[in-house]
């Protein structure tokens, strides 16, 4: 028998319904099995939709972020130009000086405020925004400045940012000054400070203190560096003391003692041989030479025979010795004491404590000040040459 026509439409219905039944393929599941109120749409393309519609919110939210940041940097740009516009050029007129105050630890509106009261910027704001904007903002010093009305912004930065220097009072201290001497200069220039504490510092109660053949705690006369110091109003006694010394230390440590130690001299021998150095010589030229009479005396065991150690014994400076002050009973009396007395007896410069290390390298024994208002002094290594230039120096005087 012949088969009947297949109909084309149960064909088509069977092959839906085959894959309906799930023998060909898997079924696809709706997405209206998860959500019955969504109609005509798949889960597969819900989530492709989904996805798009994400990466579409992202972009939209990233443009909108470049958005906010070029407004921001363009109210920031307008904002600095702004500030700019607010200050003179740099070779703008200024208006009449001015003395502000900026206290530790003030903010940069309170500097800004204070500026703008004493007229010094027009706008505190301004100030402020131009500050942060380049950087100033924690860079600007305390102190009391003198200031200008409409001052240009270039140079007022600068010399807020500069700072001012502390005022301060110059002490100048000669060399070969004794410890009273310096008391005098110190006290008459830095009002805190009193000869007496100076004195009490220096002498009585010194702070510690090391440097061979010194005995800690006796007086620093010889340490007290002759210089000229910078001190703070109300500095006192102890902190001025301790500059000396600190300068002290800087310039014995460029002293070259090679030579002393070998004469079994030590550091501290070397300071008392220079503060007579120093009271002696007049003429820079003559250290060295004051050096090698020292030096020479104390090798062949004579007395040192130094006038200048009579007048610190006196306490004064006489321009004349009698016969009554050689006389005078003191460890300081090198007319009666043989070798260096028991400490120096001024404060030496560094010229004097290299000679005193170092002398020149003759054989003289004697000296006497020629008296013709030159300052020098006539030198020799015999006695007899002495009396003769004793006796020239007295007819010089005449």
């Amino acid at each position: 028998m012949s088969s009947p026509p297949e109909d084309p439409r149960g064909a088509r219905r069977a092959t839906r319904a085959g894959e309906r039944s799930g023998a060909a393929r898997p079924a696809r599941q709706l997405w209206s099995d998860i959500e019955p109120s969504f109609v005509g749409d798949d889960l597969e393309f819900a989530r492709r939709r989904s996805a798009r519609h994400r990466g579409y919110g992202t972009g939209r939210r990233r443009l909108v972020g470049y958005i906010l940041v070029a407004v921001f940097a363009f109210i920031i740009g307008l904002g600095v130009g702004y500030a700019r516009g607010y200050f003179a050029p740099s070779s703008g007129a200024t208006g009449r000086e001015v003395t502000v105050t900026i206290p530790p630890g003030a903010s940069l509106s309170a500097i800004a405020g204070k500026l703008e009261a004493n007229g010094v910027v027009r706008h505190a704001r301004a100030f402020v925004i131009r500050a942060e904007s380049d950087g100033y903002a924690t860079k600007i010093k305390p102190g009391t400045y003198r200031l200008h009305e409409n001052e240009p912004y270039e140079r007022l930065l600068g010399l807020l940012v500069q700072g001012v220097k502390p005022p301060t009072i110059k002490v100048a201290i000669p060399e070969g000054t004794t410890l009273h001497q310096a008391a005098a200069l110190v006290a008459g220039r830095v009002a805190g400070i009193s000869a007496q504490e100076y004195v009490a510092v220096a002498r009585d109660e010194p702070p510690r203190f090391r440097l061979p053949g010194y005995k800690p705690g006796t007086t620093l006369e010889g340490m007290l560096f002759p210089a000229t110091y910078e001190v703070r109003p109300g500095s006192n006694a102890a902190a001025f003391v301790e500059q000396q010394l600190t300068a002290f230390r800087d310039s014995i440590s460029a002293v070259d003692t090679t030579r002393a130690r070998k004469a079994n001299l030590t550091p501290y021998d070397v300071v008392i041989i220079a503060s007579m150095i120093d009271r002696e010589a007049l003429v820079p030229a003559e250290r060295p030479l004051v050096a090698a009479v020292i030096w020479n005396r104390l090798r062949d065991g004579m007395l040192l025979q130094i006038d200048a150690t009579i007048q610190y014994a006196l306490g004064k400076t006489k321009p004349v010795l009698t016969y009554d002050d050689l006389k005078i009973d003191s460890p300081y009396n090198t007319y009666k004491h043989a070798g260096l007395p028991p400490t120096p007896i001024s404060n030496p410069g560094l010229a004097a404590l290299r000679a005193a290390a170092d002398p020149a390298d003759v054989d003289y024994l004697y000296y006497v000040a020629r008296n013709d208002d030159t300052g020098r002094h006539y030198f020799s290594n015999k006695y007899e040459q002495f009396l003769v230039d004793k006796a020239k120096a007295e007819a010089n005087g005449q």
